[in-house]
């Protein structure tokens, strides 16, 4: 399999901590961001909305990040949807993928535009809803990081590195959820981008 990615996407990303964790045998191929790869005809014929991540598998491409997890997890083993928490994860991961993810991306990319500085407060109501399940648990299924952490505390690191306080709960969180080895790996291997995009997102 291959995995057609960037260090910098937080939807790559989601897909390549699970790839660590489950020791899954994929070829990691980084795309080249700004130099067209994404409208290439080669690259549309596996992903037709010139979006990543895309995994390439014996059963053709796949996009979309929780598919593709989803994919991997059903060859088995169980990691991120174990026995029992499948629901739960998937509907933390789609929080925040919606109310996290997408909006620090427009925060990262836009913040001088109106949905830019509407970005913090839909997180912070997003961080609600992660803390109130997070009260009397380390991680929002229980005792085990899963699907549900990946992309709300990928994105929660993004929004305090670019400047927006976390909820100490959410901090804390997020802090158990970077020390896992898979996901430090991963932020490592994005800050660089993080510092060599800045200048231009300064500038607008």
């Amino acid at each position: 399999m291959r995995l057609h990615y960037h260090p910098l996407s937080p939807f790559s990303r989601k897909v390549a901590v699970a790839i660590a964790m489950r020791g899954d045998a994929v070829e990691h191929c980084a795309i080249q961001l700004g130099a067209g790869a994404l409208r290439t005809p080669e690259f549309l014929a596996l992903s037709p909305f010139g979006k990543i991540p895309v995994l390439e598998t014996p059963d053709g491409p796949l996009c979309e990040s929780t598919s593709i997890i989803d994919y991997l997890e059903e060859r088995g083993p169980r990691v991120l949807l174990p026995a029992g928490c499948e629901r739960l994860a998937r509907h933390f991961d789609r929080l925040g993928d919606l109310y996290l993810i997408e909006p620090v991306a427009v925060w990262f990319w836009e913040r001088d535009t109106d949905a830019g500085r509407a970005a913090p407060d839909r997180a912070r109501a997003a961080w609600s809803v992660f803390a109130h399940q997070l009260r009397d648990r380390p991680f929002v299924c229980g005792g085990q990081f899963t699907l549900g952490d990946l992309a709300g505390a990928i994105a929660s690191d993004y929004f305090e590195r670019e400047g927006v306080a976390l909820p100490a709960a959410i901090a804390a969180w997020r802090d158990r959820c970077m020390a896992i080895p898979a996901m430090q790996a991963s932020l490592q291997a994005a800050l660089p981008f993080v510092e060599a995009t800045r200048p231009a997102r300064v500038r607008g």
